[in-house]
């Protein structure tokens, strides 16, 4: 049921891009969206939260903190708090919202899973966002470039591309040299442990130990980041990393872009099941319901 919901918060916010007419993503103005379902936006004035809602029926304010750096940081939040006046009518009349709140990968909370997903359809529609997420190979310069297009956060890009993604690819976002929060495309058929410690054979971990990394997608030990005995031996897989020093952390997008499963054949074939059921994961449902 949580996927339906979510899929439906999203849709209800690309029915509004539709129906305000945007076809160009530098056309999504949240001020103007937020001014049109009857909201207008501060900023200031608050502290201990991410943003607010004050709703109303006459006139409803939205309010970001200032101290948010980020433009798309601020403009997921604004996306946001729309995401409430629409979708939750019978609501408090101030919604807070704290950081964890407004983060795709954090919040356990119903309503706050909704407004994210439709702070998500909002700022990057899929029929503006999905084209070049499946006409060109993956790498964190695609999901840069798709940031900077929409305007949102270079997490919140990659988490919606990892949605479209044509090929078997996992978004990573580790801390302080710990695994933080993965997203895996439907295909991808492995899991990471979260709150596991990231390997000394990734570029992730060179960039947590300081040191310089090549540009783009590189090759890797499979083991560097995944695990499981249906995994061929000596087998590799493509890693590009990138620093995010604010935030102690490191996004890396994961590609396996050759078959690294181990081929089961004669005796081995009595004990897999049980060895692939430890080891890999398959995820077969639509990945929207992974959001």
């Amino acid at each position: 049921m949580e996927s339906v919901r979510k899929a439906m918060a999203e849709q209800r916010a690309e029915d509004l891009i539709l129906a305000l007419g945007i076809t160009d993503p530098n056309d999504i103005d949240v001020e103007d969206i937020a001014m049109n379902q009857g909201a207008l936006v501060l900023e200031g004035g608050l502290t201990g939260a991410e943003a607010r809602l004050t709703a109303s029926p006459k006139l409803s304010f939205i309010r970001i903190n200032s101290g948010i750096r980020e433009v798309g940081r601020k403009r997921f939040g604004v996306a946001h708090e729309i995401g409430h006046l629409v979708l939750h009518k019978e609501r408090s009349p101030l919604e807070i919202c704290t950081h964890n709140d407004i983060v795709l990968f954090h919040s356990s909370n119903e309503k706050e899973i909704e407004a994210n997903s439709f702070a998500a359809g909002l700022l990057m529609p899929g029929r503006m966002f999905e084209p070049p997420c499946r006409s060109s190979s993956p790498s964190l310069d695609l999901v840069g470039q798709l940031a900077a297009k929409f305007q949102v956060t270079a997490t919140a890009s990659c988490t919606r591309y990892i949605e479209f993604c044509p090929h078997r690819c996992c978004m990573v976002i580790s801390t302080r040299g710990k695994i933080r929060y993965h997203r895996r495309t439907a295909d991808f058929g492995y899991f990471l442990q979260p709150s596991g410690d990231v390997r000394p054979m990734s570029y992730a971990s060179e960039l947590f130990a300081g040191e310089s990394i090549p540009s783009g997608m590189r090759s890797v030990p499979a083991e560097a980041w995944i695990e499981g005995t249906s995994i061929a031996s000596s087998k590799r897989i493509l890693e590009h990393s990138v620093s995010m020093p604010s935030y102690e952390s490191v996004l890396s997008l994961l590609w396996i872009d050759q078959d690294i499963d181990r081929k089961v054949t004669g005796e081995d074939e009595g004990d897999t099941e049980e060895e692939v059921s430890n080891a890999r994961w398959s995820w077969s449902r639509d990945r929207r319901e992974e959001r």
